[in-house]
């Protein structure tokens, strides 16, 4: 292949890459599913534009493993056990234990009566399909809000499960690939390989501490230093003992999140920005490397295979929990959460070129039969769980789509008034009598600390379409904005202008909220009984109306956008547009 040829090709992965990953986030997909679709349009197997092997060569595996690796470190950092409910670790821990054993032997068992594979891959396609796959479960669990118990049940298995899932195939793949199959399995290989990948992620999680500590680097030195880590400790244990590396990054990760000596915030632009840019990458070439006829392939058996583990082994698995506290109707409910997703996606292919280079019989069924796995459990949670969460009358209340910090009378009038539509609305404020007055109003309030890094914590960050930031304190104000637009998009934090002759302690840190008058005339007039009301975008408002918030909706949308007036004056086609504006009282 000559050097354009290569050029164009790599240039094609990052940008379709990136697109896939934008028309996800536009559509409200799960990530996994775009980047699969536009990876197989891409491939050989359908268009050809985009050819792994012709690509990276030999290095395709190597490359695989080393992003697989960084996947499992960023997926570890959540496993912070301070965060882990009590109320519901007796059921999570009942399904990545008995639920791990019952999903990895019936897997196993079910791989090899329809798929009539050997016992070795069975073995080893069935370690890999442990996993949950919350990256599908997460966004399912926004769209369908269920009960809050089995909302956080689901949550937790997933951050759990991807790491145990990842470590089980680990130690089955460096078992097979000694040689002779599962019949050279050794015990001792087997805890030689789980100790080396241990002690090489502690160590390296001990180097990486005092750097994360020192004062003379800057955060994305920081970055920087954590990445040149995590591929250290892979490459170590790897070395040492072939194929540990991943359960280095795994081990890695949960050393770093549990300990509370350093600040491990600084590594979040590693979360942020690399890990979504690596993964978009990774995606598309393992999707191109599919030939479509592999998984077409496996036909009526395979489809009887998904269904074998959509409808029998995952339901056994949750019926691990009778006895706990949690009821028939919850657990038919998790019952239809099935998916698989970025870590099945990414270790099959890893073990599958490995074995498949070794020629161990029957590898090359491993990458087909867990991709079908994937897109059939994905659709089948996707269209089943809806259905049943609405039958059992179990969908939740929507996560809100505003939330206001402080506690104004205005903000108070027009979230009553945006609820009262069918815009849910939060409100955040430490003062005790403001949070009992927003109470008294019907609103939902929060006092627990926000922590912008950490969405699970506080006030949930999750799904916000814009945070309203309003308390007395400009400084605040500012500094609430500056750290708030770092975790959601800087366009969706707003802040009150600051008063006349106060301090500018952080410049531009987020827009301000403009309107036909001023806020403190908003206040007075509020305070006189004018009142927020939502009008059509179709019906003309009455004179002296102030418009000052857009409500945004279309049939996809699982609640409604909001917006300042100021900056969406008019709203994009498909979508149904309603105004709040504060209106005379004569009016």
């Amino acid at each position: 292949m000559s050097s354009q040829s290569l050029l164009i090709g790599l240039s094609l992965v990052v940008i379709l890459s990136i697109l896939a990953r934008l028309f996800g986030d536009w559509a409200r997909l799960p990530v996994i599913v775009p980047l699969l679709a536009i990876g197989v349009i891409a491939g050989e197997s359908v268009t050809g534009i985009v050819e792994p092997d012709k690509l990276l060569g030999d290095s395709l595996s190597p490359f695989v493993q080393i992003v697989v690796a960084l996947i499992l470190f960023e997926g570890a950092l959540g496993l912070r056990v301070s965060q882990f409910p009590k109320e519901i670790r007796p059921a999570v821990l009942r399904l990545v234990t008995l639920g791990v054993l019952i999903t990895w032997s019936l897997g196993a068992l079910g791989a090899v009566v329809f798929l009539d594979l050997s016992t070795t891959i069975a073995v080893l396609v069935g370690a890999i399909l442990i996993v949950s796959g919350p990256t599908v479960v997460l966004p399912l669990l926004a769209f369908v809000r269920p009960p809050d118990r089995v909302r956080a049940i689901l949550k937790w298995e997933g951050v759990v499960m991807d790491p145990i899932g990842a470590l089980i195939a680990v130690v089955v793949f460096a078992a097979i690939s000694t040689g002779g199959g599962l019949a050279a399995f050794s015990i001792g290989q087997l805890l030689l390989s789980a100790v080396v990948g241990v002690l090489s992620g502690i160590i390296f999680a001990l180097l990486l501490m005092p750097i994360l500590a020192s004062h003379r680097l800057s955060g994305r030195d920081k970055v920087a230093m954590t990445l040149m880590m995590v591929v250290a400790s892979f490459l170590a244990a790897d070395i040492v003992f072939q194929d540990a590396g991943l359960a280095a990054a795994l081990v890695m990760g949960i050393a770093l999140a549990n300990q509370s000596k350093v600040n491990v915030t600084y590594i979040d632009e590693f979360k942020e920005t690399l890990i979504p840019i690596l993964l978009g990458i990774l995606f598309v070439l393992l999707a191109a490397n599919i030939e479509i006829s592999d998984v077409t392939g496996l036909g009526l058996p395979g489809l009887a295979f998904v269904a074998f583990l959509a409808f029998l082994v995952r339901p056994l698995a949750v019926l691990t929990t009778i006895g706990l506290a949690v009821t028939w109707r919850e657990r038919l409910l998790m019952m239809t959460m099935s998916a698989r997703g970025i870590v099945a996606a990414a270790t099959a292919p890893v073990f599958g070129l490995a074995l498949v280079e070794q020629g161990v019989e029957g590898a090359d069924k491993i990458v087909p039969v867990v991709f079908l796995v994937i897109a059939g459990t994905v659709l089948f949670s996707s269209i089943l769980s809806p259905f049943v969460a609405k039958r059992l009358d179990m969908i939740g209340e929507s996560d809100p789509s505003m939330l206001v910090i402080g506690s104004p009378d205005w903000a108070i009038a027009l979230g009553q008034t945006l609820q009262q539509e069918g815009t849910p609305v939060k409100f955040w404020t430490p003062d005790a009598d403001q949070a009992k007055k927003i109470e008294q109003a019907g609103l939902d309030v929060s006092s627990d600390p926000i922590d912008p890094r950490d969405p699970g914590s506080g006030a949930d960050l999750d799904g916000i379409s814009l945070i309203l930031i309003a308390t007395g304190n400009d400084a605040l104000n500012q500094l609430f904005a500056l750290d708030l637009s770092h975790a959601l998009e800087p366009d969706q934090v707003y802040r009150v202008p600051d008063s006349e002759g106060s301090l500018m302690v952080v410049a531009n840190p987020s827009r301000l909220i403009k309107a036909a008058v001023g806020i403190d005339e908003i206040e007075s007039r509020v305070a006189t009984g004018e009142k927020f009301v939502i009008f059509d975008s179709d019906t003309e408002m009455p004179v002296g109306a102030v418009p000052l918030m857009v409500v945004e909706t279309t049939k996809a949308l699982d609640r409604p956008e909001v917006f300042f007036y100021c900056d969406r004056p008019k709203s994009p086609r498909r979508r149904t547009r309603q105004v709040a504006a504060l209106v005379p009282v004569q009016s």
